[in-house]
């Protein structure tokens, strides 16, 4: 009744979106609806496959930790060439303190990975 209400009569209502309002009312039922699931304790929504989305996140910090080692070995050519250059000690350091950065992701990866590979019910590491 309310829909046909606002479908008949919205565009003469001083600007109403109708359509954001059916779409809201709609959105609305759905989240009414979810709530009502939970309460009865139903299990709704999509299953999530918990190892399967451990070894995506597992290959995406690998292919980020190679990255950044490529990265990292870049540096060094450069800081080694900005050396034999005789470049100022500011530019240097500057990308000293890129690599430093550098570094420090890579630990952060390298700490991400030890946690991903732990098996969380035994806290042992998983064979590769």
């Amino acid at each position: 009744m309310i829909d046909e209400l606002i479908r008949r009569y919205g565009r003469y209502m001083g600007g109403i979106d109708y359509e954001k309002v059916l779409n809201d009312l709609a959105s609305e039922e759905d989240r009414l609806r979810e709530i009502e699931r939970k309460l009865i304790g139903m299990e709704t929504g999509p299953q999530i496959n918990y190892g399967k989305l451990r070894e995506l996140e597992r290959r995406q910090l690998i292919l980020k930790y190679i990255e950044l080692k490529n990265q990292e070995r870049r540096m060094l050519e450069l800081i080694k060439e900005l050396k034999l250059r005789g470049y100022t000690k500011n530019e240097v350091t500057k990308a000293i303190k890129i690599l430093r950065k550098i570094r420090r992701q890579l630990r952060i990866i390298r700490q991400e990975l030890k946690i991903i590979n732990e098996d969380p019910q035994t806290n042992k590491r998983l064979k590769n």
